[in-house]
């Protein structure tokens, strides 16, 4: 009690000293402003005495002036108040800053567990991912570091990548910022192969024109959502003639379809697989048209008629047995077995869509090799929600070229593709249930075959994949990227393990009333690096990243507007904006009504002659 009783006499004769000197100084200068001279005070606190008691004895004035008391004593209330305003406004302003995101990010950033610079510079640095470009990069003379490495935010003042080698998954829920923050810059910059996939236009928008500059860019979007005016056709049929080919793209249409995407019905999906890997050989041997594919898709009894003597006379050893067989089956068996068939053709029965999957003569034919030898781009824009859901078919498409650019790192040097493919794969589970993406994440990196999935949450994940797929995709993806606003508690209890803990140290003090003084205790504890409610609170401008064995890294997340190149990136966004309204204007116009001549009247009646 006595200490705390010193230390409050210690604080009021610190207050009274500087009021002492603040009142003291305002009376010299408001009695110089009025009587051009300064007054003599008779001790140090006389300008204190005079502002609160108005008492002039502790103050001489200037010979012929009296001491302007009132004068002194308004312009000393005046600084009172102003003092306090200042101090309220000062509180005010400390309190909201300790509640903004500012104080929350600076705090984090003070943390003794993540990554220093001197971490950030070894480790993911542009230095970092540019010591393996030549074993990555073998056709680049002098690469850069997002020629070996994905970009993905700034820490610490230094711009932090990881490897192409890397598989990487980014967490974000809706409107957080993955494509304006993170993915339009990665499609910029990557300058090889590079196929990406989205359910909207806004990637494409700002990137269309500037891939153009790399080499050629392909849209395929069977479902008209681009607004592209020249989109990319390409027949599920072609290529069939193989029957390995046609194998592997029945069983991707029907793994993109919601039977496909279902867990308890694989069995059937692997069946109907089977069977429209069958009508696509029968299609392809014998040079039928999609719509006769539709037609068998939707009617076994269509599909017994043809397929099965098409396939018998021209296509692979047994097959037509086979399709016959299965085709001559239980009804029940048959028609759960067609459930899936049915379901994958769909889409085929939309005008539009058949257009889109019937290359005319002189379309631009895409082939996969020559795809594969540059910095070219494939857009895979669609949904797998609706009657005219294109899961099936986009997968497919991807599946073929995947599976060709397997096949040439298996033939390369290294057995890595020269010129690596980038998949940067945004809302994918959204679009289609693609079968081969956890084994992509896992060794493609090795082969050249750079994945860069996009995420809204991994629970999305188990819905197109089982949750042991879910797991090996983010197991498999060494570089893990998250964005505030997430919800999911129980996989943000897994981020919160996976980042760590921190040491901390808290002092505590207590008194005793029997005996004088008080005693000090340090309490040393570990609490996690950064808990549930913090990772959920991060702002849109920063980002977390959870790379290999390495500590985690605070991301400064900037937007694509911020690029040294962000004008031209605008003007050909502007210019593309304009393309797709003019395509999307002309495909809402109603079709003109043809013109009809009208029909001549009758001609009127002559007119009775009245007699009389």
């Amino acid at each position: 009690m006595e200490s705390m009783l010193g230390r409050g006499i210690a604080v009021l004769i610190a207050i009274s000293f500087v009021l002492s000197l603040v009142f003291g100084f305002l009376a010299e200068l408001v009695t110089n402003i009025v009587c051009g001279a300064r007054p003599e005070a008779d001790n140090m606190f006389s300008g204190l005495w005079l502002a609160i008691t108005g008492d002039t004895a502790v103050y001489a004035a200037p010979a012929g002036c009296a001491l302007p008391v009132i004068g002194i004593r308004i312009v000393d209330l005046v600084a009172v108040l102003l003092v306090i305003a200042l101090a309220i406004l000062g509180l005010i302003a400390y309190r909201r800053y300790k509640e903004s995101d500012q104080a929350f990010v600076a705090d984090l950033r003070s943390r003794m567990g993540f990554a220093e610079a001197s971490e950030i510079r070894q480790y993911l640095s542009g230095k970092a991912v540019l010591r393996r470009a030549r074993q990555l990069r073998p056709d680049i003379a002098r690469p850069k570091p997002t020629d070996v490495g994905w970009r993905v935010g700034r820490s610490r003042g230094t711009d932090v990548y990881v490897s192409i080698e890397d598989s990487v998954a980014l967490e974000g829920p809706p409107r957080s910022g993955k494509g304006y923050r993170v993915l339009i810059s990665a499609i910029l910059d990557w300058s090889g192969p590079l196929i990406t996939t989205s359910t909207t236009n806004d990637n494409l928008t700002a990137t269309l024109r500037m891939r153009e500059r790399r080499g050629q860019v392909h849209v395929f979007d069977p479902q008209g959502l681009s607004g592209v005016r020249h989109p990319l056709r390409v027949s599920p049929i072609a290529g069939c003639e193989d029957p390995l080919v046609a194998m592997q793209r029945g069983s991707a249409i029907v793994t993109g379809t919601a039977l496909g995407a279902s867990s308890t019905n694989g069995e059937w999906a692997q069946a109907s697989g089977v069977v429209l890997g069958r009508l696509l050989h029968a299609a392809a041997v014998g040079n039928r048209p999609i719509e006769e594919l539709y037609n068998w898709g939707t009617s076994p009894v269509l599909a017994r008629k043809s397929a099965v003597s098409i396939l018998r006379t021209d296509g692979a050893s047994g097959w037509g047995d086979n399709l016959e067989a299965t085709l001559a089956g239980d009804d029940k068996l048959v028609s759960s077995i067609w459930f899936g068939v049915q379901g994958a053709v769909a889409p085929l029965a939309v005008p539009k869509i058949r257009d889109a999957l019937t290359p005319q003569p002189g379309d631009p034919v895409f082939d996969p090799e020559e795809f594969l030898a540059g910095a070219n781009t494939l857009y895979l824009v669609g949904s797998r929600s609706g009657a005219s859901a294109m899961g099936g078919f986009l997968g497919a498409l991807l599946d073929d070229i995947v599976e060709v650019a397997r096949l040439h790192a298996l033939a390369s040097p290294g057995s890595r593709l020269q010129h690596p493919l980038g998949l940067i794969l945004d809302e994918i589970a959204n679009m289609f249930r693609w079968g081969n993406l956890p084994q992509i994440m896992a060794d493609g990196g090795g082969r050249g075959i750079c994945t860069f999935v996009v995420l809204q949450a991994l629970s999305q994940a188990e819905t197109s994949w089982s949750r042991a797929e879910a797991d090996t995709i983010w197991a498999a993806a060494t570089a893990k990227v998250l964005l505030g606003g997430a919800s999911h508690v129980g996989h943000l209890r897994d981020v919160e393990a996976l980042l760590g803990t921190r040491q901390t140290k808290r002092t505590q003090r207590s008194w005793s009333t029997r005996e004088s003084g008080h005693s000090t205790s340090e309490q040393h504890e570990r609490l996690p690096l950064m808990s549930v409610d913090e990772i959920r609170r991060m702002p849109q401008n920063v980002g977390l990243l959870a790379y290999r064995n390495r500590r985690g890294v605070l991301l400064d997340l900037a937007g694509w507007d911020a690029r040294r190149d962000a004008r031209e990136i605008q003007s050909a966004k502007r210019a593309t904006e304009q393309d797709q309204q003019t395509v999307f204007t002309e495909t809402r116009r109603p079709a003109p009504r043809p013109v009809v001549d009208p029909e001549p009247e009758p001609e009127a009646a002559p007119e009775a002659v009245n007699e009389e």
